[in-house]
């Protein structure tokens, strides 16, 4: 199954860069195209849903997902989405979102992606595709999560 980690330093407290994660932060970190729609945002904690809307000129892809897993430490806090409607031929997806504290004014947000579909040329053409979904918000997290 493949998996990849993409991992970005942000020089704000865990618990400020925690407060930041919501609909309005996914809106940000969504790439321009294709054009995304939140029609659900329930939040990151077990059980919430979220749903999502690609828009790719006359028809519209669909992708669900479930917050499986949340936790909260002093050092650590971590949710889980797993995938429940998926497109592109994609059978699982599980994207675990993790926040350590690297000290008192630095965190690391953490997007760790498992996924796979039924082909493993398909598992290939779209890995790619998929770690620049993610690393495409290293920049954004940056700019958006830092305290000034």
């Amino acid at each position: 199954m493949p998996s990849f980690r993409v991992q970005t330093p942000i020089y704000s407290p865990i618990e400020y860069v925690w407060t930041l994660f919501d609909k309005d932060l996914l809106t940000k970190l969504s790439p321009p195209f294709p054009p995304i729609s939140i029609n659900r945002f329930d939040g990151c904690r077990k059980g919430d849903l979220v749903q999502l809307e690609i828009k790719l000129g006359f028809f519209s892809l669909y992708w669900d997902s479930e917050i499986t897993e949340d936790f909260q430490s002093d050092d650590k806090i971590y949710f889980i989405d797993e995938g429940r409607r998926i497109p592109l031929g994609i059978k699982f997806w599980k994207h675990q979102h993790i926040l350590e504290k690297l000290s008192i004014d630095q965190t690391r947000v953490i997007d760790q992606i498992s996924y796979s579909t039924s082909s493993k040329f398909l598992d290939i053409l779209l890995y790619p595709l998929l770690w620049g979904m993610i690393a495409y918000r290293k920049p954004f997290y940056k700019s958006i999560l830092t305290l000034r």
